[in-house]
Order: C-alpha cells, then structure tokens, then sequence
C-alpha cells in the first residue's frame, strides 16, 4: 500500500511539474511576443483616465509603426532604439493631460497572467514588455501585446486587418492549459 501511495505521490509531483512547464508552442509565443505594460500613478479615477489616454497615444503612435515588422526580434530592436523618445513623447503627453507626474519606459523582461484577447490565448509566463510607468506606478495596470499588434484597435476605435502569422495566433495555435494545473504550477513555483 505504501508503494502504491508513493507512486501516485510521484505521478502527480511529475503531473504539476509537467504542467508548470511551457509547451514547445509556449515557448514560441513567448519568443514572439512583444507586450506592453502600464502602471498608473494611482487608482485615483483622474490617474486611470490619463492611463487610457496614454496607452490610446502609445498604440496610435507607435503600434501601427511595430505591425510592419516580421519578427519579434525586428519590433524589440526598433523598441530598444525608441525608448527615450517614447518616454520623451509620454512625458509630454502626460503634462498635455495635466497630470503633476512623468514617466519612466523601459523595455524588460515581466510575469504576466494568463489572458485571453479576443480569440488569443496568452499563456502565463515571462515576456519581454514595454513598460511604461506613469508617476509612482502604484495605480491599476493596463497590459495588452505590443507585438504583433493585437489591441491596436482599441486605439484607433476599429479592427485591424492581421497578418497570417497573427491570424494563426489568434486562431489559437498555442495549447491552452487548465487553470487547476495552472494553479497546482503557481504552487509550486511560491513553495521553491
């Protein structure tokens, strides 16, 4: 019986362990994703308003720039050239909207959730982001994908035409995982 006990023990360590793994098309979209993330400066309904504001600028100014890139690598590279000028341009914008505070922007590697953007499955793990912290950045976050430019429309009030590479992400060519196997995975990673 004991035997037995560990063996079903081990099955379901070698079952979470599995499950907190990414799949090999995980792993892809982690390596073709480009997200962007915006901390506000507070809950205050005034810091979330000029959040909206600047992620509506950002994805106006700058998504329509990154959907002509074919690569990830291409997007981060003209990112990475961009950052001071994107600060420069959110530092603006911000003083435009009134608000008593800057920005910083950088792009790093961050943890996300897993999200769901229309038909878009985004598993949880590590991806490279676009972050853009307004003031203190202690407010409620907007995150949405940079790259390729899946919430772009909701810059621009329309939908945008994708590419066949993003219409395969959208139409789901990444495995979705079950949320228990998810949260049996975010167990583990807390105990380590």
């Amino acid at each position: 019986m004991k035997l037995l006990i560990e063996g079903a023990a081990a099955l379901l360590l070698a079952t979470v362990l599995m499950a907190a793994l990414p799949t090999a098309a995980e792993g892809e979209i982690y390596e073709d994703t480009v997200r962007l993330h915006i901390p506000a400066n507070s809950d205050s309904e005034e810091d979330q308003t000029v959040k909206i504001c600047i992620r509506d600028r950002l994805l106006s100014t700058y998504g329509a720039m990154l959907s002509g890139y074919e690569s990830r690598e291409a997007a981060s590279t003209a990112i990475e050239a961009l950052l001071p000028k994107i600060e420069e341009d959110v530092c603006t914008w911000l003083a435009q909207e009134g608000a008593s505070y800057g920005a910083e922007v950088r792009l790093c590697k961050e943890w996300y959730e897993r999200r769901v953007y229309a038909d878009a499955v985004y598993p949880e793990g590590e991806y490279l982001s676009l972050q853009v912290t307004l003031g203190e950045g202690e407010g409620r976050n907007w995150w949405c994908v940079m790259y390729p430019p899946l919430c772009l429309d909701m810059a621009l009030g329309d939908t945008l035409p994708y590419s066949a590479e993003e219409k395969a992400l959208i139409g789901g060519k990444y495995k979705v995982k079950l949320k228990a196997l998810e949260l049996a995975a975010e167990l583990c990673r807390k105990e380590r």
